[in-house]
């Protein structure tokens, strides 16, 4: 079971950044508007990833989930 969560972080410059986080395989992406990967950190613990969830994406982003996900996934399929 994957354990992927997407993330919508607006930037003070009114874009719109996506973050993946996997806590099950300890990684974290950043994705610019137009789909490119900016930053990828690998082999986290999951508490380290269960943190930044919490204490930094839970405040600066918002978690997307079911049909906002998929709204965003296809959003970010035509942008590039």
């Amino acid at each position: 079971m994957k354990t992927e969560n997407v993330w919508a972080w607006l930037m003070p410059s009114g874009k719109i950044y996506r973050v993946l986080t996997n806590k099950e395989e300890g990684t974290i992406k950043v994705f610019d508007p137009k789909g490119d990967l900016k930053r990828k950190e690998e082999n986290l613990a999951q508490e380290a990833v269960e943190a930044i969830e919490k204490n930094f994406l839970g405040i600066v982003a918002k978690k997307m989930s079911g049909e906002e996900k998929a709204v965003m996934d296809e959003i970010a399929m035509y942008i590039r």
